[in-house]
């Protein structure tokens, strides 16, 4: 109890040198509280933006012009655009570099499906996992009953959406029929799991890669439409598309890429310099903030000189004054800074990121290889500009490092000064 009121008796005995302190370091702290908080916003926002942007790469065949004749009357002639198939064993090839997550086959056909001697057009999509395919890795088809197609599923099991098989009184475990476009291919069917679509009436169903194969008339080839390769993140498209083209086994004359880490770059630009920003505001406030303490400690020092006040090594070094001149002052200073510093931050970040919208180039794999018009369409998407997200006040951790580097600042000028002082209480004995 004496010691509280002994402490407080020493702050109110100074009450100048108290609230200069504690501006002084209500400055220090606030900006040190946004250079770190513009630090952890940039790798919130860059972690995001991993998750948000694609990180696939397509192999897919290139298309060569046929031309054939437009009727057996005339001489005139049309171009055709035709596709050939990947083969596995250059998907295989490619799944050996580095930073690959997962890959997936894709054979897509039309068919016909005999639900109860009803018929109905649909798409067969044949895949080694669904769960590897865009639609249900983006949310946009969910298993909601039963299992999706993996390497467990049997050949003959598909998955249906749900609606198409309520619309037919079809469950998990029920059989059905699946007709090929072309007519000479039936395959008898087991439902083995049931999904939901964000996209109304979908038509699509889920089935092993060779149970699409089959019905395709391409079961003795192996090869498929086309491969998916789902990466450890979009930062890795680039580097991926440049081994794998390294390659000289897989033929790049029939074969290509397809993938592009343009909106990765375009939206991590913003963010790499906003981080860097922070950094700069941390190191700069160290430096500047140490020269501030380490002044305002010899300004205090020499005026005790002045007016011939007791010894001021002891006086500098007591606990009570320590508590007076650095605890209090930060950890006031941190109060102040925490409700400022988020606004303020806020603000630096809106400023200084500027909007990102770009025409991101994208073909769609599945409409390249039936409509050879789609080679030269680009689907836009727009990329903006990434999501700073802030919370209301700073968290703890924020706080404990703001914290921390105060410490160090007040620790190291203070200890320069007790080596000043010490020096010349030295030399003057």
């Amino acid at each position: 109890m004496n010691f509280v009121k002994s402490f407080f008796k020493t702050t109110i005995s100074t009450p100048v040198r108290f609230i200069l302190s504690t501006l002084v370091w209500t400055v220090i702290c606030t900006l040190l509280l946004i250079g770190l908080s513009l630090q952890h916003v940039a790798d919130n926002a860059s972690s995001n933006a991993k998750k948000t942007i694609g990180s696939t790469v397509t192999l897919i065949a290139k298309q060569k012009k046929v031309t054939e004749a437009a009727s057996t009357n005339t001489n005139e002639t049309i171009s055709l655009f035709k596709s050939s198939d990947v083969k596995i064993s250059d998907v295989k090839k490619l799944a050996e570099l580095k930073h690959l997550n997962t890959y997936n086959f894709v054979v897509s056909t039309p068919a016909i499906a005999n639900f109860s001697n009803t018929l109905q057009d649909i798409t067969v999509t044949g895949v080694l996992s669904n769960a590897a395919t865009e639609d249900f890795s983006n949310g946009t088809h969910t298993i909601v009953n039963g299992t999706g197609i993996s390497s467990d599923t049997a050949s003959n099991g598909v998955v249906l959406e749900k609606n198409m098989a309520a619309s037919h009184h079809l469950k998990v475990g029920e059989t059905f029929e699946l007709l090929s476009d072309h007519g000479d291919t039936l395959k008898k069917v087991t439902i083995t799991g049931l999904y939901t679509s964000k996209n109304e009436n979908s038509s699509k169903i889920y089935a092993p890669y060779q149970l699409a194969k089959a019905l395709k008339g391409q079961g003795s080839k192996a090869t498929i439409d086309l491969a998916t390769f789902t990466l450890d993140g979009p930062q890795y498209i680039a580097d991926f598309k440049e081994k794998a083209e390294q390659m000289k086994t897989i033929d790049w004359d029939k074969n290509t890429l397809i993938g592009d880490d343009s909106a990765y770059q375009q939206l991590t630009g913003p963010i790499s310099d906003m981080h860097a920003l922070g950094e700069k505001l941390v190191y700069r406030t160290i430096i500047i903030g140490f020269i501030l303490i380490l002044l305002l400690q010899l300004a205090f020092v020499y005026y005790r000189k002045q007016l011939n006040q007791t010894d001021t090594l002891t006086h500098l070094t007591g606990f009570k004054r320590l508590l007076s001149d650095i605890l209090l002052p930060i950890i006031i200073a941190l109060l102040i800074a925490s409700m400022s510093a988020t606004s303020l931050t806020k603000i630096i970040a809106e400023h200084s990121a500027s909007p990102v919208i770009s025409k991101v180039e994208q073909v769609s794999p599945i409409a390249f290889l039936f409509d050879h018009t789609q080679q030269a369409s680009i689907q836009s998407v727009s990329a903006t500009q990434p999501a700073f997200n802030l919370t209301s006040f700073p968290s703890l951790e924020l706080l404990f490092k703001t914290f921390g580097l105060a410490l160090f600042i007040s620790i190291i000028a203070i200890s320069i000064i007790i080596f000043i002082l010490y020096r010349q209480k030295k030399t003057i004995n």
